[in-house]
């Protein structure tokens, strides 16, 4: 309606066209790309996803132009009939709209939403006192794999691994904080990580997801990955570090502690480990089981850490490992 009336058009005939354009993009985004159906189009380099979805976008825009007022019944736009070049200078405008918000979207989905909001408001432009929770996930033998498979291919599973999990992670509110090898690190901000449990449903999700897709890891790579999840949470210090490459850092003994509990995992043989006092902040969902495993000592601390392993109950009752 904006652009209408800069161009001095009607806002009666931009209204349903804007309405028309922003369910076909919002139901593009939303129900295609966001879906397993659209796997291939974000697996696709930056500059052909951003491409094919500007090109996408624009179609719609031309259809809602050209359709919406054949079913409103308008017989003139903008002031007099709706000629061709009225439409090309439309269809420009579209394209150039279309190419700079898919480019902030694509660049979002790189650095994550939350991470692209705090740089612009400089949020850590000055260090910040926080309370978040940090989940470290390593995939299990990973070395091994490497050996067997080569060092190409055993990336190529860590890559498509990566892929896979990022959806759960996102819907359970996590945002990732950085790749390292064969290592994510995700953290929420306390209050959203133990509210429903949703830190430790996240867990719980990613393997349900694996066991889904084992078939499909079966059949492209001969093994389906396993990983190791230490999560710990309390206070830490975040701030915006570097200048020709700028980063929010996390800086703290809770960002430690999580990696210590994720390293802790492979000497338990446990899959999934929790520090006593994140448990503590949380109320535990149905069938999920807190097996206590004692105090240890962790490199780094002074003091001994109350730990637990955590594991579902299946539907029978059964205790699946944690």
């Amino acid at each position: 309606m904006i652009y209408s009336l800069i161009v001095g058009g009607s806002p009666q005939f931009a209204f349903p066209i804007g309405c028309a354009v922003t369910g076909g993009v919002m139901g593009f985004e939303l129900l295609y790309v966001q879906q397993s159906s659209g796997t291939w189009l974000r697996e696709l380099p930056l500059p052909a996803f951003t491409t094919v979805s500007t090109l996408v976008w624009a179609v719609m825009i031309g259809l809602s132009l050209q359709i919406v007022p054949l079913l409103f019944g308008f017989k003139e736009a903008y002031g007099g009939e709706y000629q061709a070049t009225t439409f090309q200078q439309d269809m420009v405008f579209a394209l150039i709209v279309s190419f700079v918000l898919n480019t902030i979207l694509r660049i979002r989905s790189l650095v994550g939403g939350r991470v692209l909001i705090n740089f612009v408001l400089g949020r850590y432009h000055r260090p910040l006192r926080e309370e978040r929770v940090f989940m470290f996930l390593d995939l299990a033998g990973s070395t091994g794999l490497s050996e067997e498979m080569g060092d190409v291919q055993v990336q190529s599973l860590i890559a498509r691994f990566f892929f896979d999990i990022a959806r759960p992670i996102a819907e359970r509110g996590g945002e990732t904080h950085r790749y390292v090898g064969d290592e994510i690190v995700v953290t929420w901000p306390l209050s959203l990580a133990i509210k429903d449990a949703r830190c430790l449903l996240c867990v719980f999700d990613i393997q349900d997801l694996i066991v889904t897709q084992a078939p499909r890891y079966e059949k492209e790579f001969g093994v389906v990955p396993r990983f190791r999840t230490g999560m710990h949470g309390g206070a830490i210090v975040a701030s915006e570090v570097g200048d020709d490459k700028r980063e929010i850092v996390y800086f703290g003994d809770t960002v430690n502690t999580a990696a210590r509990l994720q390293s802790l995992c492979k000497e338990k043989k446990r899959d999934f480990i929790i520090s006593g006092d994140l448990l503590d902040a949380m109320t535990l969902p149905p069938r999920v089981n807190a097996e206590y495993m004692g105090e240890v000592e962790l490199r780094g601390k002074a003091k001994a850490l109350k730990v637990y392993a955590m594991s579902r109950a299946t539907e029978t009752g059964q205790v699946e490992s944690g």
